[in-house]
């Protein structure tokens, strides 16, 4: 574990007024809901960082988490805008350990029309998706809060990196690593059960809770009364995931899944509100994004993708069309001109994540050519 900083899921958050965003996958709208001379406002003057061209403190940070909200964009499919409320406020921060960020979906809900299954709990922005329509339209999706006291009064020895590239220094915290981890909570890799007595949000299932299994009993949660929950939320390496698509992927790991794929959630021997249960174990090897600590920078979702089409969410082609900005099927001069500017610095990476192939924050003469050439070719060209 890398310097004891935790990455931490909170469970419904509530919610708050307005800024940007752009269409490609999914649609996504980050908002600010800091207010003047703080967090994304903060009008500290900085220097340019690792792709990151914000010349203060506030803009390097909402261009960080744009940026990790156009590599969610890019890989989940909806016909609805997914809204993220964004702040920053001090949270538990002390010489030995820190939380990083929460966050969480704003709402739930269940048999809308197109649920998968009856009597159970999608998250806001799985369950606008799966229904064509928003759900509920004066509300945010996911509400997502970082510690604006790390790196400033907090005594822990290390602070946030703002740059695109993943090359945080020393020990500090790379900050596009724990927006993408946090915003994976807030789009449904999270369970509402109560970690603490087992009771299920409501006395109903959510789908998160439906794909894990007590390899002990090989009962799933949803199958399971609250005492049983209970032991299963603290059965360190029995408590697995059991969707089919996870099991297909597990091949990608070294260590943590078992003879039929079934890959180890976090289930720590003390229940963990907002952490047991709501993370890949963090026994696994290689490093996946939604363990619950955070130890080094990556800007990959990696196996959440498999869980979250096991959970109903649909998933860009796995190939991308280098270039294709708006996952539209070709490569129009439009996109070729905005990949060209952001090879110039003259825009962000997050305005065409498709461009960037190695999602370094930096378009490349490489890259610029892979573009022109499925513009040329077409996106199904060899």
């Amino acid at each position: 574990m890398r310097g004891g900083a935790w990455l931490a899921a909170a469970v419904l958050a509530a919610a708050g007024a307005l800024v940007a965003g752009r269409c490609d996958a999914a649609s996504v709208l980050v908002i600010s809901r800091d207010g003047a001379g703080e967090g994304f406002n903060d009008p500290t003057p900085v220097t340019p960082v690792g792709g990151n061209r914000g010349a203060t403190l506030g803009e390097q940070r909402f261009i960080a988490f744009e940026y990790a909200a156009e590599l969610w964009a890019a890989t989940v499919l909806s016909p609805v805008q997914i809204r993220i409320s964004a702040t920053f406020d001090p949270l538990n921060c002390t010489a030995a350990s820190t939380t990083l960020g929460v966050a969480g979906p704003v709402s739930v809900f269940r048999d809308f029309a197109g649920a998968p299954r009856a009597n159970t709990f999608y998250p806001s922005a799985l369950a606008d998706s799966l229904a064509g329509m928003d759900l509920a339209p004066d509300e945010d999706d996911i509400d997502a809060t970082f510690n604006s006291a790390f790196g400033t009064t907090c005594p822990f020895p290390a602070g946030w990196y703002y740059g695109l590239d993943g090359n945080a220094p020393g020990e500090d915290s790379d900050f596009v690593t724990v927006v993408l981890h946090e915003l994976g909570h807030g789009l449904g890799f999270i369970t509402f059960v109560d970690v603490d007595t087992g009771a299920r949000f409501q006395g109903r299932d959510d789908v998160f809770l439906t794909f894990l299994l007590d390899a002990r009993s090989n009962k799933t949660l949803d199958t399971m009364t609250n005492a049983q929950r209970r032991s299963a939320i603290e059965a360190t390496g029995s408590l697995l995931w059991n969707g089919a698509t996870v099991r297909a992927a597990s091949g990608v790991l070294a260590a943590g899944a078992d003879g039929q794929g079934r890959v180890q959630m976090y289930a720590p021997a003390f229940a963990q509100a907002g952490s047991s249960a709501s993370h890949w174990s963090d026994a696994l090897a290689p490093l996946e994004l939604m363990e619950p600590f955070f130890e080094s920078s990556l800007h990959e979702v990696g196996l959440a993708a498999a869980a979250f089409t096991d959970m109903g969410w649909r998933l860009a082609p796995d190939a991308a069309c280098a270039g294709d900005c708006d996952f539209g099927g070709t490569v129009s001069i439009d996109e070729l001109i905005t990949a060209v500017r952001i090879a110039l610095g003259e825009s962000g990476a997050a305005l065409c994540a498709a461009v960037d192939g190695n999602v370094d924050g930096v378009v490349t003469i490489d890259e610029l050519v892979a573009a022109v050439t499925r513009a040329l070719d077409g996106c199904g060209g060899g």
